[in-house]
């Protein structure tokens, strides 16, 4: 029979059998996807983050300067991502810190350094103030003569009207009220707030303030003052405020004073032109940072908030719940405590930093930059000047502490000044006096300022006692402020080592310091200077230089950059930017600028910002950079049912022996395998095409093309069905198998795990070797996948060559001729090992078959004639029957010897004899005598020790398989397909040795009819009794013309009706055959044998016709009499049966009992 036909006719019985085990073929169907449909599940909760475009804050170097430096480690700490470009991004534009406070507050400060003018004008209102004091010293205001009224006002008459229309005052009060004379020093406490109702209503107090022409007018303007309610007084008198000419007032008054009208006017004016630009100046700083930092920040109450408000003009990013050591709320001048005295605050700042969760790390990070040390080598007078060159900008640290630090002697001198100065209490009473300040407001119509701001901002009195509605700040927040900010500043500064530069004389003792400042955490960095010159007190003009950095502060110098891509900015600040923050950039810029300036001194200094490059919009998709490691995971448990059940039915047919018999009926081995290849393989392609629809449409791997999903998977479930041909050759037991199998198939996946984590140090070659095992080449397949997702192209046909990183030789179509690879690298062990390590049941190959020519050529008959007669020299001749002559052995044994490994027991001893043609041979024999052992060896499930046999001339050790084409057998145990009928059984046995269907179709209905299963033809074997299934088992063997039968015990277990139809069935197909029959009944083995065949203990006793063995083994015949009763003993004794046998000479004695008489007839 052809290989196609076989290999169709086992398609057809696995198909068969796999579609009546629905409950496993719908686990097999639905398992893979049920994992799927989690990863979808979980797919749908992780939904892509679409991130906008970023902008990062640039990073000061420190020769940018201290204050951008320090802004820039404390403002960019978190390197925050802005989705708008940062000022530092714009040409010409570099800090990004210029709306802070600290940064408008030294702006502020330059620009009244700069402009010397508004500083002279602050000087010289200063001297005018101090002339203004010495004048009004000079003036008694009690003895002033009486100013009219009219005279102070404009000519517009507006105070007039607001009398005569808002309040209805007569005509007449009100001209009266013009005209009369007010005296200035009482009525300038008269327009205090609250006293004026009571001068104008009570008595005779009216005079002490004016006086009226006459008694009449007095009494008319006190009749109508007193009606009006406080409300409408406090607007007459703001209208009167309002409506003063200032030009009259300053020419009135000093004339009623006994002022040197022409002295004060030119004192008068150039005070004006003096205090107008320092107002101005007063005004612009109302808003300026000085008086938004005395509003804003709160040293006492939150330190870090305060500090990152000054610094950065924003609150940190950072929770930051706990706070500094609170500082004392009070209003009085605090002082620099001298010295270091600092050392408490450090220890508290330290403290502060370790306990809160979000600055410890950051601490850390900080920490030797702050308080670390650099050391140099070598020790030589250029290294020193290359260092002092470059710790220009901690000396500039130290000069700023000494600024700080000054302040404790000018703060409190300024606190004196303007708490109880005659300059500044003189502005407090020019400014507490009504016309002053209204004429004042007028003054400062154009300005921010109002005489009520300025008189609360130089406001010395206890808060409690402070003017409603005025707002709580004056000018002793902006010095505390200002005292806070120095005083912090200083305690900062003294908490710095800012004597950073420490020499050591070599370079190993250079890494031997190292160490011991690293136990401390204060270790910054090494530098090591290459070309410097022991004696030379000048660098040369090439100066190499190295840094020594702590490892986990800069960033690894193995890869140029990742080999994996994927979306986002390397912005983490603490894994990203180690250079930046680790204070490797800081050290390289300090440097390279000290190297300038120890080259060229006068050179302009150039300040250095790092500026990190905008990152586009994209997608943030952590499931698909994940899916990468995860998805090999989920397909390899999705096959897992799949392969555990394909090792278990493979090793079943080898346990119970299904692949023998299959194969001695003449099945070849590459038809077995195919056919189960190409079973599981059509199966797999369900659940292939089901995942590659979920993953595609479920957004797993929403870019990939389906149809590479597709095939991809096809490959790995080829590479799967091989390996697991691979493993069932390695186990003789089912159940074992599928466990162990989906154990071992687990464990082959394991690899890629570690291959995963260092596929950055893999190269090609090694993850070729790794691939070998198909789950690691799965495995590499779905990374190009994962890559390829998350660069939103996914896999295509088109970028199949291609990798997603660059520089990797391992694309996708690597892994899939890779997996393809495996798949036959599998099968080619699985037959190597398979032939020569056939297992249990099977007959071994020697290790060099493939080279033989035998093994693919095949061998020729032996010869076809009669073997000569085999003579056992352990068996006596006469126990042997010589065979006719005309009789053809088809199937000779010759010195079969057969040894078991396992005890070292000898199970057939030396057996040689002949089987005839048209015979049945009973072979005969005790429990573990040799008989299925022998028969073991003759259909090549057992290999023989020694010696061998010819069965139609073919030599059972290097012909088996011509051999099988012409056996037929029945083991000792039923072999049958549980899930085939009895039609279906000897449809398929009868295809299989060549028949045709119409062939077939007429031996299945005789060998039905003959082994009496009519009635069972359609049932399941399954469903069979143990007769049936015996009966089913024998006719299998005759079926198809087998030339050789081997049946072992066929009738074992048998009821007595079904062993008689097995006898007949036997009898009538023995004609053309050679069947051999084993069986340990000697009534079936005298029934059926022509040649009975008796082995002991593995050899053999003897051979021969039944009349051949009786003959020689036999006593003779037994004629036993059975008596009616004891009564007649005597005369049964003496009586006619005594009489007859007398004279037979061959009857022995009789033996008598109670009943019976038995003689024993010997044979002549």
């Amino acid at each position: 029979m052809g290989l196609l036909t076989q290999f169709t006719l086992l398609l057809w019985k696995n198909f068969t059998l796999r579609k009546r085990q629905k409950v496993r073929l719908v686990v097999e169907l639905i398992w893979p996807l049920f994992l799927f449909f989690i990863l979808v599940g979980v797919r749908s909760t992780n939904n892509p983050v679409f991130k906008g475009q970023c902008h990062y804050p640039n990073k000061a170097m420190p020769s940018a300067g201290v204050l951008p430096w320090l802004q820039g480690m404390m403002c960019n700490i978190n390197n925050p991502c802005l989705n708008y470009p940062t000022p530092g991004e714009t040409p010409g534009q570099v800090n990004n810190f210029n709306n802070s406070i600290v940064a408008g507050m030294l702006v502020e400060l330059q620009t009244l350094v700069v402009n010397r003018s508004i500083l002279s004008k602050a000087l010289l209102l200063a001297d005018d103030l101090e002339q203004w004091d010495s004048v009004l010293s000079q003036t008694n205001t009690a003895e002033a003569r009486p100013v009219i009224l009219r005279s102070l006002l404009r000519d517009n008459e507006t105070f007039s009207a607001h009398l005569e229309e808002d309040l209805s005052v007569p005509p007449s009060v009100v001209q009266s009220l013009l005209n009369a004379q007010i005296k200035l020093n009482p009525m300038m406490n008269a327009l205090r707030p609250g006293a004026l109702q009571s001068v104008l209503c009570e008595g005779t107090d009216l005079d002490e303030y004016i006086q009226f022409s006459t008694a009449s007018e007095k009494e008319a303007f006190q009749n109508v003052s007193c009606l009006l309610d406080p409300q409408q007084l406090l607007n007459a008198q703001r209208v009167l405020l309002t409506n003063l000419d200032e030009r009259n007032v300053f020419s009135e008054v000093p004339a009623a004073l006994d002022l040197n009208a022409a002295d004060t006017a030119s004192l008068l004016g150039k005070t004006t032109r003096d205090a107008l630009p320092v107002f101005e100046e007063v005004a612009r700083l109302q808003s300026s940072m000085i008086f938004q930092a005395a509003s804003a920040l709160d040293f006492r109450a939150d330190m870090m908030g305060s500090i990152n408000m000054l610094l950065c003009g924003k609150q940190p990013d950072v929770n930051m719940s706990r706070s500094s050591p609170q500082l004392k709320d009070n209003k009085e001048p605090v002082s620099i405590a001298a010295g270091n005295s600092s050392d408490a605050f450090c220890q508290t700042l330290v403290e502060t930093l370790e306990e809160i969760p979000s600055l410890r790390y950051i601490w850390s990070t900080f920490r030797p930059l702050l308080q670390g040390k650099v050391l140099y080598t070598p020790d030589t007078p250029a290294a020193h000047l290359l260092v002092k060159e470059a710790n220009s900008t901690f000396n500039a640290l130290a000069q700023l502490r000494e600024l700080a630090e000054s302040w404790e002697e000018v703060g409190p001198r300024l606190y004196s000044f303007l708490q109880n100065s005659s300059q500044v209490n003189t502005i407090r009473a020019l400014l507490g006096n009504p016309v002053f300040a209204a004429v004042l407001d007028q003054r400062l119509d154009s300005t921010m300022w109002t005489s009520k701001q300025l008189t609360n901002f130089l406001y010395n009195g206890p808060p409690e006692d402070r003017p409603p509605g005025m707002p709580p700040n004056d000018w002793r927040n902006v010095y505390n402020a200002t005292t806070d900010i120095l005083k912090l500043l200083s305690n900062f500064l003294g908490c710095l080592d800012l004597n950073k530069f420490e020499a050591v004389p070599t370079e190993s003792r250079l890494l031997s310091r190292a160490q011991e400042l690293l136990e401390n955490e204060t270790y910054w960095a090494g530098l090591v200077f290459e070309n410097l010159q022991p004696n030379a007190s000048l660098p040369p003009p090439y100066v190499k230089y190295k840094i020594r950095m702590d490892i986990d502060e800069a960033e690894g110098t193995t890869n140029i950059k990742e080999r994996s891509w994927s979306p986002g900015a390397r912005d983490n600040p603490l894994n990203d930017l180690r250079y930046i923050w680790g204070g490797f950039s800081y050290l390289q810029d300090m440097m390279d600028h000290g190297i300038i300036r120890a080259h060229t001194p006068s050179t302009q200094p150039l300040g250095v910002f790092a500026q990190q490059m905008p990152y586009p919009c994209y997608v943030d998709d952590g499931f698909i950079q994940n899916i990468g490691g995860i998805l090999p995971m989920f397909l390899v448990l999705a096959f897992m049912y799949t392969v555990c059940m394909i090792i278990k039915d493979l090793v079943l047919e080898k346990e119970l022996r299904l692949k023998e018999v299959l194969r001695a009926v003449g099945i070849q081995n590459g038809a077995l395998w195919a056919a189960t290849f190409f079973e599981n393989m059509v199966l797999l392609t369900v659940p292939c095409a089901l995942i590659s629809i979920m993953v595609k449409y479920g957004k797993v791997l929403q870019y990939s093309d389906p149809s590479v999903i597709f095939v991809f998977l096809l490959v790995f479930c080829l590479a799967t069905v091989t390996q697991c041909f691979f493993i069932s050759v390695f186990f003789s037991k089912a159940n074992l198998a599928a466990a162990c199998g989906g154990l071992i198939y687990f464990v082959l996946y394991l690899p890629h795990v570690l291959c995963y984590a260092w596929r950055d140090v893999m190269g090609f070659p090694v993850k070729v070797a790794v691939s070998l095992l198909s789950c690691v080449a799965f495995g590499y397949g779905c990374e190009n996948f994962a890559k390829y997702e998350v660069q939103g192209i996914g896999i295509q046909w088109s970028n199949i060559l291609q990798s997603p990183e660059e520089g990797d030789s391992y694309t996708f179509i690597v892994s899939i001729i890779m997996m393809l690879f495996d798949a036959v690298f599998y099968w080619l062990l699985t037959w190597y090992i398979e032939n020569v390590f056939p297992g249990q049941y099977g007959i071994p190959k020697p290790w060099y078959f493939p080279v033989t020519a035998s093994y693919w050529c095949g061998t020729a008959s032996v010869t076809t004639a009669a073997p000569p007669s085999l003579k056992d020299p352990s068996v006596n001749s006469e126990y042997l029957e010589k065979a006719p002559p005309d009789m053809r052995a088809g199937v000779s044994i010759r010195n079969l010897v057969k040894i078991y490994k396992t005890g070292k027991k000898l199970a057939v001893d030396g057996l040689s004899m002949d089987f005839y043609e048209d015979q049945i041979t009973s072979f005969l024999g005790h429990n573990g005598a040799g008989k299925t052992t022998t028969m073991s060896i003759l259909t090549g499930l057992f290999p023989p020790t020694s010696g061998t046999a010819l069965i139609n001339g073919y030599d059972i050790l290097s012909d088996m398989d011509s051999i099988r084409k012409y056996l037929g057998m029945c083991p000792q145990h039923n072999v049958l397909f549980n899930d085939l009928t009895v039609e279906e059984h000897i449809y398929f046995y009868a295809r299989l040795k060549g028949l045709s269907r119409q062939e077939v179709q007429t031996e299945m209905e005789q060998m039905i009819e003959d082994v009496g299963l009519l009635h069972k033809r359609k049932d399941l074997a399954k469903n069979l009794s143990g007769g049936m299934q015996r009966k089913l088992s024998v006719a299998i063997a005759f079926v198809g013309g087998s030339k050789i039968v081997i049946l072992d015990e066929p009738t074992a277990g048998v009821d007595p009706y079904a062993r008689r139809g097995i006898w007949d069935l036997l009898l009538k197909y023995k004609q053309g055959r050679t069947i051999i029959l084993s069986t340990h009944h000697m009534d079936e083995a005298d029934i059926l044998g022509d040649r009975i065949a008796i082995i002991a203990n593995g050899k053999m006793r003897c051979c021969g016709s039944s009349l051949f063995l009786k003959k020689c083994f036999g006593s003779g015949y037994y004629l036993t009499l059975v008596r009616e009763g004891s009564v007649k003993m005597a005369a049964q004794r003496n009586g006619i049966i005594q009489s007859q046998v007398k004279d037979v000479p061959t009857v022995r004695r009789p033996l008598f009992n109670t009943k019976e008489t038995k003689y024993c007839i010997l044979r002549s």
